[in-house]
């Protein structure tokens, strides 16, 4: 019977340790408005999202006046980034950037909207559509925002996993260009090639040694040239094609006025 009883009392022990350790204990707070925040911090770090929300908006509502509202709100962002309601997080980081530009927690805020456009990128699964002619827009802004804080905050604690998204994002819009560029390669339309390699040429920086390699072969297939040069040939090719079509549409015709005369 008593060990029974200390078996029940052991397990009781180990519950309520464990209930208690999913409760933020907050400690030496100069404030509510700091313990609020200090338990929205451990629950988004629990990944307790709903509740990390709850306590970041009652520092926001309830102590908008405080030094904590600005990072409250920042903390609130990286939770909707989490929940994956990008255009939410997106929608709080913008409002922190007007208001508060020169905020220590200001190059967070930027890196973290960049990331939740980049976010929303098309699936790698490149089967259908093709993924040169998905809508890559979100992927372009983030690119905006990832050179933006590079160049803004050189300094930042997070700037190499700013470096890497943005290598990350601009592999994304090379790779539509090189699409597109093999697309016109293939058709033979040159034109349409050099554009596409002469905008990857002014926007990004080639790093894979497979993209170098498929750079080099579109430049085989049609060796640089100026932009006014490519137009003017496929011009005259397209003039000779509609001359061509034309002279086979007058030799059809004759040949089939000839046989309804001879009947």
């Amino acid at each position: 019977m008593m060990k029974k009883i200390s078996f029940f009392i052991v397990l009781a022990n180990v519950l309520l340790i464990f209930s208690c350790s999913k409760t933020p204990v907050i400690k030496s707070t100069e404030s509510d408005a700091d313990k609020i925040y200090q338990e929205g911090l451990f629950y988004l770090e629990k990944g307790d999202l709903s509740n990390a929300e709850n306590r970041f908006m009652k520092v926001i509502s309830d102590f908008s006046y405080s030094k904590y509202e600005p990072f409250a709100t920042v903390a609130l962002g990286k939770t909707y980034y989490k929940k994956e309601e990008y255009m939410s997080a997106i929608t709080v980081f913008d409002t922190f950037l007007k208001r508060h530009p020169n905020h220590e927690s200001a190059p967070e805020a930027l890196l973290y909207k960049a990331h939740s456009y980049l976010a929303q990128k098309p699936s790698d699964f490149f089967v259908l559509p093709n993924p040169a002619e998905r809508d890559i827009s979100v992927v372009e802004k983030a690119v905006v925002l990832y050179r933006e804080y590079l160049e803004k905050y050189p300094e930042d604690k997070n700037i190499e996993e700013g470096k890497k998204k943005l290598e990350e994002a601009e592999l994304i819009l090379i790779e539509k260009d090189l699409r597109v560029a093999e697309f016109y390669a293939k058709r033979k339309k040159c034109a349409g090639v050099f554009l596409r390699l002469q905008h990857i040429e002014n926007n990004f920086k080639v790093t894979t040694d497979k993209n170098l390699k498929r750079i080099g072969e579109l430049n085989k297939k049609c060796p640089p040239k100026s932009k006014e040069e490519y137009f003017k040939i496929e011009t005259n090719e397209e003039k000779k094609e509609n001359s061509e079509e034309e002279a086979e549409k007058e030799t059809t015709g004759t040949e089939e006025a000839t046989d309804e005369n001879n009947k």
